[in-house]
This record gives C-alpha cells, structure tokens and sequence, in this order.
C-alpha cells in the first residue's frame, strides 16, 4: 500500500514538473514571439518617423502627409498593442501623437527653401524613401492604384521642388559674390529640370520657369562683362548650358575671344 502510495506522488510530481516545464517554454516561446513582433514595428517606425518629421512639409501636398502621419501613428499603435509598456515608449508615443495633430492642422504649412546641396540631397534622399513606401504599401494592398500613382506624382513634383529650391539658393550665394557666371549655370540647372515635363505637367512649374527665364535675361549681360575682364579664367562648363533665346552662341563667342586673346598673350 505504501509502495502504491509512493508511486503515486512520483507520478504526480513527475506531471507536474513536465506540466510547469511546458508552461515555462509556452511564455517563453510567447515573450519571444512577442518581442519579435515589436522589433518588427520599431524597424518599421524607425524608417517612417523621419519622412513625416524631416521633410520639409512645403514640399508635399496635404493628402500625402496626412497619410504618412496616419501611417507613422497606426504602427505605434500597433507597437503599443504588441505589449511595448516602456517609459520610453510611452514618451514616444506621446510626441508622435502631438505631431500627427499639428500636421492634420495646417494644410498649408509655411515654406522654408532648402538653402545648400547638402539639405537638397537629404530631401532626395527622404523622398525615395516616401517613393518605396508608396509603392509597398500599393503592394500589399493597402494603397489604390490610383491613389498611388497620385502620390508617385506628388513625390515628382516635390523632387522638382528641391533642384528648384536649391539651386535658387546656390545662385543667390554667387550673385552676392558678383559671380554671376557661375549662378547662371545654376540657373540654367532649374531649366533644365523643368524641361523634362511636358503637356499639361508644365503648368505646375509655369510660374517658376518664367521667373528664371527673367532672371537670366536680367544677369546676362553682367555675366558676359565678368568673362570679357577675365579671360584667362574660362567657364569651360558655360559650354553644357542649353540654347536659350541666343545666349549660348553669344557665351560661346566670348568664350572663344578670350581663349584667342590668351594664346596671342602666351606668343
């Protein structure tokens, strides 16, 4: 009977210890899981919270910051649900929400150019990220087609913006330095972006295409007065402008003067 007995609490011990062992590697196999799902969704925060808080809100439309904010605050949620209690997190969470509200409050945010190549490149470079999450999301079927092809479009626009804007600023900088030369090449650089578009595209920038036409026809002769007093220093890149209104030919006549006159002076 004690034999019987003994055997018993083995048996029972013996359940209960593969019974707790089990429990034990389902909450650890859970937590895992867990913790996985929320490194998932940071790395996806991680990648978005920059295109809503770093882009210059001028450049893109309403619709699409809207839906980046959307996007940026859905994923915190998400990480929120996943069981991501931390202070840090919280205070996060806390932030984004703040700044998701003042995005949803100013449809026309101020402008602020991008002044130097370095933030002109950052901004391209932010909005081929927006371009790939348009495209994913359109993917996995949370974007229409036709709401994509409307954002693709708005990212062109502000891509067009930025060579604007930070050419703009490059020349500005040379025309303070009286060089102006060199800001018509940059001039010359908007042109040529805004002669990619065509039809009905090339009313969007209508406005500032006829701006820097202006702009050049006003420095023009300044820039042709800065090459016939030095022309030693030649503006070999002068040569890649595109023809506009007969100012090529008439730069590549000054070009070709000076270089004639610096031969004669080497005899």
């Amino acid at each position: 009977m004690a034999a019987l007995i003994l055997l018993g609490v083995v048996v029972f011990l013996a359940f209960t210890t593969i019974f707790f062992v089990h429990h034990r590697k389902v909450v650890e196999e859970k937590r895992i899981q867990t913790e996985r799902k929320i490194y998932d969704i940071k790395t996806q925060v991680k990648r978005l919270e920059p295109l809503v808080t770093r882009i210059r809100p001028h450049l893109l439309p309403y619709d699409l910051r809207s839906a980046l904010a959307e996007r940026w605050i859905t994923l915190l949620h998400l990480q929120q649900d996943a069981g991501d209690k931390s202070e840090d997190f919280i205070q996060e969470l806390q932030n984004a929400e703040q700044v998701v509200r003042e995005v949803k409050a100013n449809p026309n945010p101020k402008v602020e150019p991008i002044e130097s190549q370095a933030k002109g490149q950052e901004a391209m470079n932010q909005l081929k990220n927006v371009q790939f999450l348009i495209m994913k999301e359109y993917r996995e079927g949370r974007l229409s087609e036709a709401r994509g092809q409307q954002f693709l479009t708005s990212i062109r626009y502000a891509a067009t913006q930025v060579v604007v804007e930070m050419n703009k600023s490059l020349a500005a900088a040379q025309l303070e330095n009286k060089k102006y030369r060199a800001a018509l090449i940059y001039y010359q650089n908007i042109i040529k972006e805004l002669k990619k578009y065509r039809g009905t595209e090339q009313e969007h920038f209508s406005g500032i295409y006829d701006e820097i036409r202006k702009t050049i026809e006003q420095i023009k002769s300044k820039a042709q007065q800065e090459l016939a007093a030095t022309p030693n220093i030649l503006a070999d890149s002068m040569d890649e402008l595109e023809e506009e209104d007969g100012f090529k030919s008439d730069m590549q006549r000054a070009v070709m003067a000076g270089k004639a006159k610096a031969r004669n002076q080497r005899g």
